[in-house]
């Protein structure tokens, strides 16, 4: 069952597009189309992953589907892609992400991305991930939102698991220097889950069946988390340190104006003088030694 869906990022792209017909400085246009580039790239990406999730847990009595949760706490930020809980809270943590030309995974863990004929290295989603589900973790606990036993608070498990989009490439270490098993191709993700729950031993398995619930119990502890979630408010002109001065799109450039004649620039003052005086100048602006010369003639 869903229980929230992906905020609608379309009010951060139509503000952003609209910055760009502001007056701006080269970096300021470099880092505001960056960014746009980035939050059209990320939607696409999770909109992949949010396809194979619905599918297959959407209309599911046994998982809570949560999209998007964004968890204020301590001073830090988790905002979370993808969760899906199931009856014995095995609670799956997924960052999705989209790399269009694939991602590199060294041996030492590191990722790279491909980009202009080279690899970049970029920031690990593993990690990235081991922290959200710790600050979540810690949320959940603080809040003292999960279900009991015997007064006695269901023990979740976490699972980490980055999900790329089916058309790129992954290029993986050799497991036994890094294990890179949890980046996964969106597509696979029922197969994963499947996998996991017949490779649960028979202690294991008395141990799941002690946090067993009701759907019901899913699905009050998925809404109650849901409530915490905060909308992310980002003052986009602050961030790009768009000034009240320049920040009017309508606003234009002080305006030049040129002698009809000898083709100089010339003050608005003398223009305007030419117009006002439609009988001798008809109509055209002069600048004031052209001025003379048609008074002359």
């Amino acid at each position: 069952m869903i229980i929230k869906h992906r905020d609608s990022r379309e009010e951060d792209i139509r503000k952003l597009a609209n910055l760009l017909t502001y007056r701006l400085s080269p970096k300021q246009r470099f880092l505001i189309e960056r960014e746009l580039q980035a939050i059209k790239s990320g939607t696409s990406g999770e909109d992949d992953a949010a396809y194979y999730i619905n599918f297959y847990y959407g209309d599911s009595k046994r998982w809570a589907v949560i999209h998007d949760l964004r968890i204020e706490f301590n001073g830090r930020v988790a905002q979370i892609d993808h969760i899906l809980i199931n009856r014995i809270f095995d609670i799956y943590i997924l960052e999705s992400k989209n790399f269009k030309y694939g991602v590199r995974i060294t041996e030492s863990g590191e990722f790279e991305v491909y980009y202009r004929r080279q690899y970049i290295g970029i920031p690990s989603p593993v990690e990235q991930n081991k922290r959200h589900i710790e600050l979540l973790s810690r949320f959940i606990e603080h809040k003292g939102i999960l279900p009991r036993r015997l007064g006695v608070p269901i023990k979740p498990r976490f699972l980490n698991y980055v999900l790329i989009s089916p058309r790129a490439v992954i290029k993986r270490p050799n497991p036994k220097k890094f294990d890179s098993s949890n980046v996964i191709k969106a597509d696979t993700l029922k197969t994963i889950i499947d996998e996991n729950i017949d490779k649960i031993d028979t202690m294991n398995s008395l141990m799941a069946l002690s946090k067993f619930s009701s759907f019901s119990v899913v699905e009050e502890f998925a809404r109650r988390l849901v409530s915490f979630h905060c909308t992310a408010k980002i003052d986009w002109e602050k961030r790009f340190d768009i000034t009240t001065k320049i920040k009017d799109p309508m606003q234009k450039r002080t305006p030049t104006y040129f002698c009809a004649s000898c083709k100089t620039t010339i003050s608005e003052r003398e223009a305007r003088f030419c117009w006002n005086n439609p009988a001798r100048f008809g109509g055209r602006a002069f600048c004031r030694q052209c001025q003379r010369k048609i008074a002359v003639t």
